[in-house]
């Protein structure tokens, strides 16, 4: 079954008042065009963005009036972060292969990142030879982001290990600005302590870019519980208090968190670390 809910396309034709013989301008026959709306065929790249464009139809409107079901860069990003949580590596590969199908359909870039992010998180739990490919597809595409959203937040958060320094500093910084929903803020508060982590691990270690990231940890907004959990980690952290670190590591497993429970674990680990080649 296609993707795209072409009825609707042709509903959207009709309201218009376009004739199909006038697609014959953007090189779409009567035959070809009633052919893909009863799925015999598919259109291009380029057709299908001629077609779009002589119904006057914008990259969002597409994924809104067009894109069947759940399947919007949204409805698979959530489905793709859910299948990741729980490692379901089948319905990772799923949306990764749902994603480059409407991102043929439709050219529009949203549907390559969840893509590429999809490939990316799938050859964690079972490797691919393509995953470097897909991770750098995803890095790239951050260049091109001119306003930070919730799903850019979730984009970045698998692979700001893999980000050129610099890009990483400014990123954090633009997201770090901008006021966010509780689920966000948790994913930005690892995505952080992560990128901690890879700092205290780098050979070249910069202590201003460093301090800069904890003081953020330490002071951000206390607005959940989590937040002020990872705010004390880092401020024992800081003042090297290394047992009292590991115990809130370690109440973070008998709580069943695993993440904050490794993230927190990883960090204490590079962290004592670091101080101990200072």
């Amino acid at each position: 079954m296609s993707l795209i809910n072409r009825d609707r396309i042709n509903e959207i034709r009709q309201a218009n008042d376009i004739p199909v013989r006038e697609l014959a301008n953007i090189g779409i026959s009567r035959n070809r065009y009633y052919r893909y709306l009863n799925e015999e065929n598919d259109l291009p790249a380029e057709g299908f963005i001629s077609l779009m464009s002589h119904l006057l139809l914008t990259g969002a409107e597409i994924n809104s009036e067009l894109v069947n079901g759940h399947d919007t860069v949204e409805g698979l990003m959530g489905e793709l972060l859910a299948a990741n949580q729980a490692q379901d590596a089948e319905t990772i590969k799923e949306v990764s292969r749902r994603s480059y199908q409407l991102f043929r359909n439709t050219m529009a870039r949203g549907f390559l990142r969840v893509a590429s992010l999809a490939d990316v998180l799938h050859a964690r739990l079972i490797p691919d030879e393509h995953a470097q490919i897909a991770q750098q597809i995803l890095i790239d595409s951050f260049e091109a982001v001119k306003i930070w959203r919730a799903m850019d937040v979730a984009l970045l958060y698998p692979v700001i290990a893999e980000v050129d320094k610099a890009m990483a500093q400014q990123y954090l910084s633009e997201i770090w600005a901008k006021s966010w929903p509780h689920s966000t803020m948790e994913r930005l508060n690892a995505m952080t302590v992560r990128y901690m982590t890879v700092l205290l691990g780098r050979d070249d270690f910069d202590l201003a870019s460093f301090k800069t990231v904890a003081d953020w940890i330490v002071n951000e907004p206390k607005t959940a519980m989590s937040f002020a959990w990872w705010a004390r980690l880092v401020s024992q952290l800081e003042y090297h208090n290394w047992d009292d670190a590991r115990k809130l590591a370690n109440q973070a497993t008998e709580l069943g968190m695993t993440e904050m429970a490794e993230l927190s674990s990883a960090l204490i680990d590079a962290w004592y670390k670091r101080a101990e080649n200072i």
